[in-house]
């Protein structure tokens, strides 16, 4: 197998396991959001910090961790996007283990396009005439599920915001995957050991053997696909493994409607379908462009 193929692999398997965690926080529903993202963030830090230690790249780690302490900018940037990606995890549980699943996987779809509105938007980047054509529909069908609903999807929204301002900030931090996972669920680990002392109502001794092992795990659960996509951009170029991204909402739509047995209403089949349409513009484009970087290089 090349190693772009490895990569690709490697890149449909990360998307599938991000996709399918609805299924693990379904597991957690009888649990409040809150403690569930708790404990996420504090196994998530050891997870980390055990993968580094078993990893034995001493010397990457001290300079990254060094790197980080001393550069203002990177601390703060760093802190923001710890409170960000936490904010988005606990948005997606919530919205999982209270009926919502549809809703969030609405705003996984958006939420590439999303990023290209805030790069437009914020570091004023040029889009070609596909993205411009596909953050359009992307605006009509969300206009459209207003406009019928009388609703504004604030947790699709929320969650296409949150993860695209995640993504935005960090763009030129010069730290490895596994270190800024760690940096960032240790921003947010003690306001997560805070809430379990002293707000939840819920301890790992009172939810039984099966969840007590299930909130342990969810650290592994959060660190594998990370570490694999880092693994799949190793081997293959971003702009391949990122045509596989919209597996993640696929699937939790798929999981929502057959397995949650969330009702999808009309009004939303049409916002779905101009987001499709705008999905599908949006891939052209990147497919017409791949080629023509490809005969340049050629």
């Amino acid at each position: 197998m090349s190693k772009t193929r490895l990569g690709l692999f490697l890149g449909l398997l990360t998307y599938a396991l991000w996709g399918l965690l609805s299924l693990f926080w379904k597991l957690l529903s009888s649990i409040d959001s809150y403690t569930v993202l708790s404990y996420r963030v504090i196994f998530t830090c050891l997870t980390m910090l055990i993968y580094m230690l078993l990893s034995r790249q001493e010397e990457r780690y001290k300079r990254e961790l060094g790197l980080f302490i001393s550069d203002k900018k990177m601390f703060g940037t760093m802190v923001l996007a710890g409170f960000l990606i936490a904010t988005n995890w606990l948005l997606f549980i919530w919205s999982v283990n209270n009926g919502r699943a549809t809703e969030a996987s609405l705003g996984y779809y958006i939420m590439p396009l999303f990023s290209i509105f805030l790069s437009l938007l914020i570091l004023k980047e040029r889009l070609n005439a596909w993205s411009m054509v596909a953050l359009g529909l992307v605006g009509v069908g969300l206009a459209s599920l207003i406009l019928q609903t009388g609703y504004i999807p604030m947790i699709s929204l929320t969650l296409a915001l949150t993860f695209g301002l995640y993504g935005l900030i960090k763009k030129g931090i010069p730290l490895s995957s596994d270190v800024t996972m760690l940096i960032e669920s240790s921003v947010v680990l003690p306001f997560a050991a805070g809430y379990l002392l002293f707000f939840s109502q819920t301890s790992l001794a009172e939810v039984g053997l099966l969840k007590a092992l299930l909130l342990v795990s969810s650290g592994v659960i959060t660190a594998i696909p990370l570490l694999l996509f880092s693994s799949a951009l190793k081997l293959a170029p971003l702009n391949v493994i990122s045509f596989l991204q919209y597996i993640n909402p696929t699937l939790q739509l798929i999981l929502a409607v057959s397995f949650f047995n969330e009702v999808v209403s009309p009004e939303q089949w049409l916002s779905f379908s101009f987001i499709w349409l705008a999905i599908l513009v949006f891939l052209i484009g990147q497919i017409r462009t791949f080629r023509q970087e490809k005969k340049k290089v050629s």
